[in-house]
């Protein structure tokens, strides 16, 4: 409830909180001096105390041209109150703004007219009023203070915001970097594994069938040779189920982002080269994984012996339906042609084409690997060449 509190009444340059407190002074002021005015002036200089309180409380918060008028009207109050005694009860008000300002040469006016002005009034009210002066001082001095530890906690708790928020991110990356880390280990791992069934298990088992076919022929004896075909039968099985855990254990272990970094690797000596991938790689299947890899490779291969270009962007996206692969050599534009050797022409990359189906080989083998999966596959060649590929999830 304090925190609430405080920074209901201190935010916002605690204008509202100055406010309040020069009300308070106003109501002490015109309980001391209501007596030295007429009825007629009560009510005028009552409602010009509060106006001229709210202006300047307003003045404080419209920046320079405010403030400067703001310190204008406490100069032309400190001359009026050396010269008109009326203007004795604007003086704690006046007093208030002028410690916030640090204008000291008002505060010696202000000095002074009360010392003039009240030389007319009874000990007590001199007394009263130099009391209520003091506190609207004292006021304005706590105003202050609260208002500058209020910034610096706001200043430190923005700070703790902040750093909390960096440590997030940090965090955040650090766990996503932690599960690459995982990740990577575990395709490894998937992959050593599949090495070693693939060239341990898998080989001692091609011998062992091997070695029963060699037996069934030399053998005569047909119970014999019934035994030996149920062996053989048992370990063409045990053998496909090997080789069919391998496939599985190798086509999990890729990781299709790695793999089109990799087959991009070869370009960065000759080409500006910039790869995207977005797209969740556990939900790719492994069919669309290698007719990806290998559209990729071919589009990467035609770059290689063909292209004269400079840039190269190869992109991998994916989308609520589909799957977007993009690969494209291009010039840059300088507005009216491509620039090479100082000479402006219209740059292009021509793979080799098939004088029957009209494409390059390569291109037809990138058709029919997207179409094989329901997809499609469109070349361009206005600037540089550009594969894009369709392929639905």
């Amino acid at each position: 409830m304090s925190t609430w509190f405080g920074t209901f009444f201190y935010g916002t340059g605690g204008i509202l909180k100055e406010f309040v407190d020069k009300l308070f002074i106003i109501i002490l002021s015109i309980f001391i001096l209501i007596g030295i005015y007429t009825d007629t002036w009560k009510v005028l200089v009552i409602f010009s105390l509060i106006t001229i309180s709210a202006l300047m409380s307003y003045l404080r918060i419209v920046e320079k041209k405010g403030i400067l008028a703001d310190k204008i009207l406490e100069y032309l109050f400190g001359i009026l109150s050396v010269f008109f005694p009326e203007v004795i009860i604007f003086i704690p008000v006046i007093s208030y703004e002028a410690f916030l300002d640090r204008q000291i040469i008002v505060g010696i006016m202000l000095a002074a007219g009360f010392v003039i002005s009240s030389l007319k009034m009874v000990l007590s009210a001199r007394l009263m009023l130099g009391a209520v002066i003091g506190l609207a001082v004292f006021l304005a001095y706590r105003t202050e203070k609260m208002g500058k530890l209020l910034v610096e906690n706001r200043k430190i708790r923005d700070e703790g915001e902040i750093n909390k928020e960096n440590l997030r991110k940090q965090n955040k990356n650090l766990l996503e970097e932690q599960d690459k880390s995982i990740s990577a280990a575990q395709l490894s791992e998937r992959n050593r594994i599949a090495r070693e069934i693939h060239d341990n298990v898998g080989h001692m088992l091609s011998r062992s069938i091997l070695q029963v076919g060699a037996m069934m022929v030399v053998n005569k004896d047909e119970n014999m040779k019934q035994e030996l075909m149920s062996l053989r039968e048992t370990l063409d099985t045990a053998m496909n189920n090997i080789r069919n855990s391998v496939h599985d254990l190798r086509d999990e272990a890729i990781d299709l982002k790695t793999a089109l970094e990799e087959i991009a690797e070869p370009l960065k000596s000759d080409f500006n080269v910039t790869f995207e991938f977005d797209a969740e790689v556990g939900e790719i299947s492994k069919e669309i994984k290698y007719a990806t890899i290998n559209i990729v490779k071919e589009s990467v291969s035609n770059i290689i012996k063909y292209s004269k270009n400079e840039n190269v962007d190869i992109r991998f996206y994916e989308h609520p339906s589909m799957y977007q692969i993009i690969v494209h050599d291009y010039a840059v534009n300088h507005g009216d042609g491509f620039v090479i050797d100082d000479k402006k022409v219209n740059r292009r990359t021509v793979p080799v084409i098939d004088p029957v189906s009209g494409e390059g080989m390569g291109l037809e083998n990138i058709r029919t690997r997207a179409e094989k999966l329901g997809g499609n596959a469109t070349f361009t060649d206005e600037n540089g060449f550009r594969v894009f590929v369709r392929i639905p999830k």
